[in-house]
């Protein structure tokens, strides 16, 4: 996909005006704040999770594709570009999508992605498009939160059925299976079992659509413990439009069962396939007993695992047909199956491979499980099987989208959604600087922020890591070091000189416990000493010599609960560490189960702020996803505090200034919404960002109050942020559609005070001379690219009100001779002028220079150095200094 962003390239002196508005009064608000527009970085190259691919039957070359955190996407070529359409809805997690049979221009979207996992993703109900995904109207069911399936009648596209999971963590009383009989004006609960079994599947039969197939997910979820297979799992039918229900059991397994899906073959609707995670229990086999011991626990029994029915009766009968031997991956990321439009025996069930059977579900491959996609990537979740072909297949999963025309023979994988799931992002002190960031299970990768080329494609990402990618860290020294991070602290070290890697993983002594490890195991270098790092398991450990050795130094700093850590989510450890800038060894550290701790002494003795931080109205209990010590006062620090394992989506945010003897909240006007990270800007110790699960948020007076910072980006989970100490770019991670930059300068000057003057000319940040070079591919239009920033000076000036007078930016050398003007906009709030850092031609040079065709005649780059920029406001002035500097020289 050619998705440019509409950056222009500055040929002369740009005079850019970022006013987009016309208010007066000097106020802080939304508006002020969209003159910062984010450039998405992307990647595209590695995806994100992918839960259905429609496609409408009147349109061949057309379809959509839900992402799990990434939107809506849609292509009318084929796959050659996509465009999204989920943009601004109130979140960007969908569990289902649904076309009408009979018109392709209606839609139905179910938000909230139905898997019980580690993120929040929750949903606010239905939204309906009438118009193919142009425009949204949300419909209600906001309160079922996690939507499984959505199925339409295939006459009437006004009868909608929804099947409705409920909350992740808490009992729900909106639970079950609703129906609409008028394109979802009104909605009925056809099916309801209880406040804790909600329903994850809802099929019907194309022939007869009174007949219903359906089914409940009995799971419950605690922040240690998820039971994901209860009793009350089970398929459902009903033959008169969901007005009385008939449980199927004859021939299925009973007991726990999780999470079910139901495929009818739609030239045979007697003919059903179920697949089922059969959740009783079965011994360990020698390997699964071993990696127990390895991790500290007696050997554990297994669940049967996933099993794959069928019936040739519309349900009244089953067999199952995969032997026992065939244990399919399953749980709560997966739970679909899809039978072959074109021939009853051809079954898929996506699970970590790819599996296929070609005789019912007897067998799945000439070896046992054979992995039919084994050249892509893993953990697949969607499929659609072109009914006029069933050669042609599309295939969602953890990557990405991908497609086959030979029956899975080759596969074509498209690097053009930008769907990345970061999970913490880092950058260097190169120029251009590079973004590095972990991946929802696509490893690691390492961005540049701007490209020698002019624009970033995925020619310029580079792969730095694999499993989960997690922390990125960066010798802020010598970018030479990088310490890369995969789920549960598998922690390297990597030379990028010569690309040696190194495990640096921390050990116990053999007579300790083993280190209990976060998903996303917090790393910190220090600030004061780039060879000191620090890693949070219960305790706290650093190593002096870039992980070489490693010492505790600190004891359990969690609650250490017994009945937690015997749970089968990890727990009782520690997710964050922060070193304050001004002083070694203050280091603040939080845990999963609610602990704030503080060292003064490097770990020597430590305190206990947990119970300050409830007498300020901290939950105590919840999950501290981030510290972060003040870079302008060592007692100064920030606590957030999330509930998203309980159900609570409220923002949790303290601020201390005596060391956590006391603490304030600073949630004030925060929406709500789960906050992930808080930074403090390096530069004016009043402005903050956080990143909430839709959007960023910044405060300019220390978090009295706070305004949204969406703007362009668009609803996504913001899962890190990053302030670049020397080009002062805010870098954002999301978890669903990858990385977005914007220049933040202004806001670093930004206070009340000054918003109430009358005109502002902005301190402007050193620009290097880039000469780009030349020699990318031209590779066609499926392909992600990006603009650099705009080339050249960022002049920033900010007018209280409209002004009738004119506003001129003058650039002079340091000896006041003029090298060019240009008049600028006049608009009350933010103004941008750039400057291309080349002089005015003279009329005698205009003359001179030779045209091209209709390309403007360019001056030439004013030399290296120091410059003076004069913003002229009718008769008053306003000066700062400017510098340009050189193109570095590789390798200094």
């Amino acid at each position: 996909m050619k998705r440019i962003l509409t950056l222009s390239i500055m040929l002369c002196m740009m005079c850019t005006c970022l006013s987009l508005w016309a208010q007066t009064g000097g106020v802080f608000d939304e508006e002020l704040l969209k003159a910062f527009q984010y450039r998405e970085l992307g990647p595209a190259l590695k995806g994100g999770r992918i839960l259905r691919i429609e496609v409408p039957q009147q349109e061949p070359y057309t379809f959509y594709v839900v992402t799990a955190t990434g939107g809506l996407w849609k292509t009318t070529n084929n796959g050659t570009t996509f465009e999204e359409l989920f943009l601004q809805e109130n979140t960007p997690a969908i569990g289902d999508m649904a076309i009408a049979p009979s018109d392709p221009n209606i839609l139905y979207v179910g938000t909230g992605t139905p898997a019980s996992g580690r993120i929040t993703l929750r949903g606010d109900g239905v939204y309906k498009s009438t118009d193919a995904g142009k425009s949204w109207t949300h419909i209600g069911l906001e309160k079922t939160i996690h939507i499984g399936r959505i199925a339409v009648h295939p006459q009437n596209p006004d009868i909608v059925y929804v099947a409705a999971l409920g909350y992740h963590f808490t009992f729900n009383p909106d639970r079950g299976l609703y129906k609409s009989l008028d394109g979802g004006k009104t909605w009925d609960r056809i099916h309801f079992i209880s406040d804790k079994v909600g329903f994850v599947e809802v099929a019907l039969d194309p022939k007869d659509p009174d007949t219903i197939y359906t089914a409940s997910y009995d799971k419950h979820r605690v922040p240690w413990q998820f039971w994901e297979t209860g009793p009350l799992t089970a398929i459902y039918k009903s033959t008169d439009g969901g007005t009385t229900w008939t449980k199927l059991t004859q021939g299925l397994p009973t007991g726990n069962l999780g999470r079910i899906g139901i495929a009818v073959y739609t030239k045979d609707t007697k003919i059903l396939y179920a697949s089922i995670d059969n959740g009783n229990k079965r011994p360990p086999t020698e390997e699964e007993a071993a990696q127990d011991r390895r991790r500290g626990r007696e050997p554990q029994d297994r669940n049967l695992g996933r099993e794959v029915y069928r019936s040739d009766d519309g349900g009244q009968t089953w067999r199952k047909m995969n032997r026992d031997e065939d244990v399919i991956s399953g749980g709560k990321w997966y739970g679909i199956i899809y039978v072959d439009p074109n021939d009853p025996d051809v079954v898929y069930v996506p699970s970590v491979p790819l599996l296929r059977s070609e005789d019912g579900g007897k067998t799945w491959g000439k070896e046992g499980l054979d992995n039919i996609a084994p050249r892509i990537h893993v953990d697949h979740h969607a499929i659609w099987i072109d009914p006029s072909n069933s050669n042609h297949v599309l295939l969602g999963n953890d990557g990405g989208l991908a497609v086959t025309w030979d029956f899975g023979k080759t596969w074509d994988f498209f690097e053009n959604l930008p769907i990345a799931q970061y999970y913490a992002i880092g950058a260097d002190m190169e120029e251009p600087y590079n973004i590095y960031g972990g991946l929802q299970d696509n490893g690691s990768v390492k961005i540049p922020s701007n490209s020698i080329y002019g624009s970033i494609t995925g020619a310029d990402f580079t792969s730095v890591g694999g499993g989960d990618g997690m922390y990125n860290l960066v010798d802020p020294n010598d970018s030479r070091w990088l310490y890369n991070e995969s789920q549960f602290g598998a922690v390297m070290r990597t030379d990028q000189n010569t690309g040696q890697r190194r495990s640096i993983r921390p050990q116990p002594a053999e007579e300790d416990p083993p280190y209990r490890l976060n998903w996303t195991t917090p790393l910190l270098i220090s600030p004061h000493n780039s060879h000191v790092i620090y890693m949070g398991t219960q305790k706290l450990l650093r190593s002096m010599d870039q992980g070489n050795n490693w010492q505790e130094i600190s004891p359990d700093l969690t609650t250490n609960d017994q009945k937690k850590k015997e749970g089968n989510i990890e727990h009782c450890m520690l997710t964050t560490i922060s070193e304050s800038p001004l002083r070694p060894g203050v280091i603040w550290v939080g845990s999963d189960d609610g602990k704030v701790q503080l060292t003064k002494n490097g770990g020597g003795s430590w305190e206990d702020l947990t119970p300050n931080l409830a007498q300020a109205g901290a939950p105590e209990h919840y999950y501290v996803i981030r510290v972060f010590a003040s870079n302008f006062e060592e007692g100064k620090a920030y606590a957030v505090k999330t509930g998203f394992q309980y159900d609570d989506f409220q923002p949790h945010i303290y601020k201390t200034e005596d060391y956590g003897k006391t603490w304030t909240s600073i949630s004030s006007n925060l929406t709500p919404g789960t906050v992930h990270v808080i930074v403090e800007d390096r530069i004016n110790p009043d402005l903050l960002f956080v990143g909430k699960e839709f959007d960023v948020n910044v405060s300019i007076d220390g978090g009295q109050s706070w305004v949204s910072m969406k703007n362009n980006m668009p609803t996504n989970e913001v899962y890190d942020l990053l302030i670049h100490p020397r080009e002062n770019d805010l870098v954002v991670g999301t978890h669903g559609r990858g990385l977005f930059v914007t220049d933040i300068t202004p806001l670093q000057e930004m206070t009340a005070e000054l918003l109430q003057k009358d005109v502002h000319l902005f301190k402007i940040e050193p620009k290097i001379q880039w000469t780009y070079r030349s020699g990318k591919r031209r590779s066609g239009d499926r392909q992600f690219v990006v603009l650099n920033e705009p080339y050249g000076l960022v002049i920033n000036y900010y007018l209280k009100n409209k002004k009738d007078a004119k506003v001129n930016v003058m650039i002079s050398d340091p000896y006041g001779k003029e090298i060019i003007a240009v008049e600028g906009k006049s608009e009350a709030g933010l103004n941008q002028v750039i400057w291309d850092m080349r002089r005015m031609l003279s009329k005698e040079e205009q003359e001179a220079t030779p045209s091209f065709g209709r390309r403007m005649r360019r001056a030439p780059l004013v030399d290296p150095g120091e410059y003076v920029v004069t913003l002229v406001v009718g008769d008053r002035k306003f000066t700062q200094r400017a510098l340009v500097r050189p193109m570095p020289v590789r390798g200094h």
